[in-house]
Order: structure tokens, then C-alpha cells, then sequence
């Protein structure tokens, strides 16, 4: 199927003493060709299937694995063996500037092969009658050095909206949101910065002008913006902020909420540049009571046939972003990323596999978890014998420790680690980072005080992104004691410090950077004990004990 539209099939009906020309052996290869690849691109989409891993093998060429790929038409594009390509001499690749990103791509391709006589002279021309007798069905691999429309994937198009703040080929600032949220229910703005490794540092911001959605968490200064780190080597950089819908007005059951920059507020910082001759951002979000999985689902379906049917006009799959770094009047290959635009297909058994380890929908977004759930079956009650504990319940109140409360209290609170930007290029980095003032709810007077890196999985007000994968775990004192282990964690290396205010029964948590970390903040579990003694009654020898006993535990809060 080399057409992106539907024409009705049409097979060869058989009869006994039919006359069998080329056109009948033509239309039964392509019915069966035809009908294999409309079940390819509807219902696995695009992408790689297996293989086709791309690494650099020296400054200049890279080597691409054997594997199979399903292109947007359904044609299946199969690598049978290895192969070393030298990116000079690779279709594409143009020397005029070798700072820049370059995309390898697959694409399907025919080819005749094996030459023989035509008796019939098919193609017309006395000189040359020949023909091939077989067609390969091959592959051609090339180079782009522009990447794709962010929403050139359909699935992708109707799950989110990505829109471009910016693109000249060095740099492209692009903003994501989801296309349905539900009222009251936070989600994500992704705001990404891709650029070559020779480009200078970049600074983006802009105020926003929203209607429908608010921020979830506070912005600095009143605005959406992103500072590459200065010690970064990275050509795509990442920074999600966290919003949430409005409820809607009474009676409405679906608003659209629209995001919008204030005019003259964007701008874009390349090394000493200011552009500021930036696209109009104008993004709706539709926020209903139906579940944004329904909506998708609804959009999904609801789709035209020839909707479905689109794809490129030149289509491939992108194996790879190679960035590279120009050395003199020549280049080098820096770094070689899979996949960039995450093009795969999993086959059903294996997302069977993945979804029975993982639970049932564990790692969708919570919009789509919370309305797919599995079909309940009522189990008939198991008669047990009554719990005599229950019955001395409803007859006696627990009694409650009247301590339990006033000992010992705990919480976690997040700290924010993004330096702001230097003001002088000779200033030094901010390292260190303080929490607000927080009251530990035992009252004034003196408490022993400990935290620990939380890598835990409950819940908290600010959701942390999946990427970070957490352990369920708190982790104290130095994270080196388990490196290169099977505990070993990519929690930032921090050291932690305290502030108490005995008189306010408050304390304030202070952090330092001691190696580089992609965290934008760091989650903390703290603990704040207090000594069980009446200082009243005890006198001052209680109180020396009670001092004695924190300058022993102090060690261990470093």
C-alpha cells in the first residue's frame, strides 16, 4: 500500500478457463500487500519493532543492528545485517555547517533485481528489453537535518498539544499540555529547549495570561520560564511546571482553558542575542467531568477514515539524533541519542507482560488509571468466626497515649534547587538552598531534630516526575557508603543542615550541593523528637541529661 488514502480491494476471481495476463498476477500481489499493510498501520501504528540500534563507532561513522520497522503506510523495512555508514557519505548530510543535530532515518525501498530478456519487449524500446525478474524489497537510510512537526504522530496529536515557541535550526522551544484534564485535577506544562552543543546559553520566559487553570505551585516571579545550566553538556533540556484546572462554572459540564502569553512578556536569550520575534502562543485545554481517557478514547474513534489514513508525504522512522561538535573545518560525532522521538511498536503479548509485572495501568497518568479499572466480581463471604477483640471494642474505648502525639512528629517537605541565574559571569554558582520555617508540632522548648533523603512512594503535594522512579525508601547520612552496590541510589549528594527556634517550636532545613544533580529539588523526611522529662520536676540535672543526650545524637544528624 504505497497510497495514504482507501481505495475498495478488489481480488482476482478464478474460473476454469480464464486467460491469466500480467494484470491478473499484479492485482493478486497487491490485494495481499495491501490488505497486510492496512492491518499494520491501524492497528500497530509506526516505529521500530526490534533492532535497529544506532552507535558511534568512531569520531565520524556510526553502526546500525540488524532489526524490522513498520513505516506510516504499514510496509514492513527490515535490516538484515549489520552496517558501518560514514556520515559524509550518507544521502543528506550537507557540509555546510557541522555544529548542528543531524537525524538518521529508515525508510522502505524497491529495488529490481536479476535482469533477464523480455521476449515480449515490455518496455517499448528496440535497445533495451530487458526486465528484472524479482523486486527486493529493501530499505534506503538517510539523514535529516530538521527534526519532525512536534505532532506529526497522530497518537501523539490526540493525547497532547505541542506548540513552538521558536525554531531556526540551532534552537526550538516548544510548550506541551495535555489535550483533556479534568476539573480540579493538576497536570503538566512541559516546556523543552533543543539546541546544538555549540550553542551558547539560552535563557526563555514569558508571563502567562491564563483562563480555566491556575498554578499549582508558585512561579518565580510570576512567570514560566528556563536558564540552562551553565556546567550543562545536554542538547534537550526539560522543565515541567505543575497547573491545575479550574472547577467549572454551575452547569457546565465541559470549558475550554485557554493559555496565553502576555504581549511583549516572551523572550528568548541565546549567548548575548534577545529575540523576542516570538510565535503568538494561543493553547486550549479542554477541561470536563468526563475522564480525560474517555475523551481520548471519544476523539480516537471518532476520527474520519481518511483522518486515520494521513501520513507523510516522505515517510520513515528516526533511528537516531547524532549531535555533533565542529572540530576546525571538519567535525566530530559528540553523542548518539536512540529513538529520539520514542518511534517503537510493542507487540500485545509483550505489553500483556509489561502491564501483569507492572499491575494494571500502575505507571498511565492518573487521568487515565483512575477511569480504566478492572471489572469487580462479587465473591460469595466467607462465614468466620466472630473476633472476640471486635466485641470488647463496642463495649470499651481504647484508651489513647496521651504522649503519642506530643513526642515524636514527622512530615516531608520539598526544596526547591534550581540556582537563579548569575548576574556576573565571575559569580559563583548558589550551592546551598533553604526551606521555609516549619513548625514541628511539639511545642516550645527543646526537640532533637534528623532528616533523611525520601525516595518514598506516598503521596504529597507536589508530584515528582516518573522519571525519577522512587524506591519507597529514606535514605540517611552519606550516600557513598553505597555506591557502586546494589543499594546504590541517583538521589542528589546534599549535606543537611538545621535551624531550630525553640521559642517559636519552628525549624528551617538548609541543603548543600555537593556534586552535580539533574533534580530540580530534593524531598526530605524529617523527624523531630522530644525528650519525655518535666522540666519543672527535674531540675537542672534533667535538663543536663536532656543536653547531654542531643550532643551525643548530634553526630548523626551530619
Amino acid at each position: 500500500m504505497n497510497r495514504t488514502r482507501y481505495i475498495p480491494f478488489e481480488r482476482n476471481r478464478y474460473f476454469y478457463g480464464k486467460l491469466l495476463t500480467v494484470r491478473d498476477f499484479l492485482t493478486e500481489q497487491t490485494y495481499n500487500a495491501d490488505k497486510r499493510r492496512l492491518v499494520n498501520r491501524l492497528l500497530f501504528g509506526s516505529g521500530v519493532v526490534a533492532g535497529l540500534q544506532v552507535v558511534a563507532v568512531d569520531d565520524k561513522s556510526v553502526s546500525v543492528s540488524t532489526g524490522v520497522a513498520l513505516d506510516q503506510l504499514g510496509r514492513e523495512i527490515v535490516v538484515p545485517s549489520p552496517l558501518t555508514l560514514k556520515l559524509s557519505n550518507v544521502e543528506g548530510f550537507s557540509n555546510n555547517d557541522y555544529a548542528k543535530s543531524v537525524y538518521l532515518c529508515v525508510a522502505y525501498d524497491e529495488k529490481g533485481k536479476e535482469p533477464v530478456h523480455s521476449v515480449a519487449g515490455a518496455s517499448g524500446r528496440d535497445e533495451e528489453v530487458s526486465e528484472y525478474n524479482r523486486i527486493l524489497e529493501s530499505y534506503r537510510i538517510f539523514i535529516r537535518e530538521q527534526p519532525p512537526a512536534p505532532n506529526y504522530m497522530e497518537y501523539d496529536n490526540l493525547i497532547r498539544d505541542t506548540f513552538v515557541w521558536h525554531d531556526d535550526g540551532q534552537v526550538r522551544v516548544l510548550q506541551t499540555v495535555p489535550r483533556y484534564v479534568e476539573p480540579d485535577r493538576e497536570f503538566e506544562l512541559v516546556l523543552t529547549v533543543e539546541k546544538t552543543l555549540q550553542t551558547p546559553h539560552i535563557e526563555f520566559e514569558y508571563e502567562p495570561a491564563w483562563s480555566g487553570v491556575e498554578a499549582a505551585e508558585e512561579l518565580a516571579n510570576g512567570k514560566i520560564r528556563f536558564s540552562e545550566p551553565t556546567d550543562a553538556e545536554q542538547t534537550s533540556h526539560t522543565r515541567v511546571f505543575r497547573l491545575r484546572a479550574l472547577p467549572l462554572p454551575e452547569g457546565e459540564t465541559r470549558v475550554l482553558a485557554h493559555l496565553a502569553a502576555r504581549p511583549e512578556s516572551a523572550r528568548l536569550v541565546v549567548g548575548e542575542r534577545v529575540i523576542r520575534d516570538l510565535s503568538h502562543l494561543e493553547q486550549t485545554v479542554e477541561v470536563s467531568v468526563e475522564p480525560a481517557a474517555d475523551r481520548i478514547l471519544e476523539a480516537y474513534f471518532s476520527r474520519p477514515l481518511d483522518r486515520a489514513m494521513e501520513a507523510p508525504n516522505e515517510p520513515c522512522v528516526y533511528l537516531a539524533k547524532i549531535n555533533l561538535l565542529q572540530m576546525g573545518s571538519t567535525y566530530v560525532i559528540h553523542s548518539v541519542e536512540q529513538l529520539p522521538f520514542r518511534d517503537m511498536v510493542i507487540n500485545p503479548t509483550m505489553f500483556y507482560k509489561l502491564t501483569a509485572a507492572l499491575g494494571p495501568f500502575s505507571s498511565a497518568p492518573r487521568e487515565f488509571s483512575a477511569s480504566v479499572q478492572a471489572p469487580s466480581v462479587q465473591q460469595p463471604a466467607e462465614e468466620t468466626f466472630p473476633d472476640i477483640k471486635e466485641d470488647f471494642k463496642s463495649i470499651m474505648e481504647e484508651e489513647e497515649d496521651p504522649l503519642k502525639n506530643e513526642r515524636v512528629s514527622t512530615g516531608i517537605v520539598e526544596i526547591s534547587i534550581v540556582p537563579p541565574p548569575k548576574q556576573k559571569w565571575y559569580h559563583r554558582r548558589q550551592r546551598t538552598f533553604f526551606s521555609e520555617e516549619i513548625p514541628h508540632g511539639l511545642g516550645a522548648g527543646p526537640v532533637f531534630l534528623t532528616a533523611g533523603l525520601s525516595d518514598e512512594q506516598d503521596d504529597s503535594d507536589v508530584a515528582l516526575p516518573e522519571m525519577w522512579g522512587r524506591r519507597d525508601t529514606v535514605h540517611y547520612g552519606p550516600l557513598e557508603v553505597f555506591a557502586k552496590s546494589e543499594f546504590e541510589s541517583d538521589l542528589p549528594r546534599i549535606s543537611i543542615g538545621f535551624i531550630h527556634y525553640p521559642k517559636k517550636g519552628t525549624f528551617r532545613i538548609g541543603v548543600r550541593l555537593n556534586k552535580k544533580t539533574d533534580r530540580t529539588r530534593v524531598r526530605l523526611r524529617w523527624w523531630a523528637v522530644r525528650a519525655g522529662l518535666d522540666m519543672s520536676a527535674a531540675g537542672k540535672s534533667g535538663l543536663e541529661e536532656l543536653e547531654q543526650g542531643l550532643e551525643e545524637a548530634a553526630p548523626a544528624n551530619g
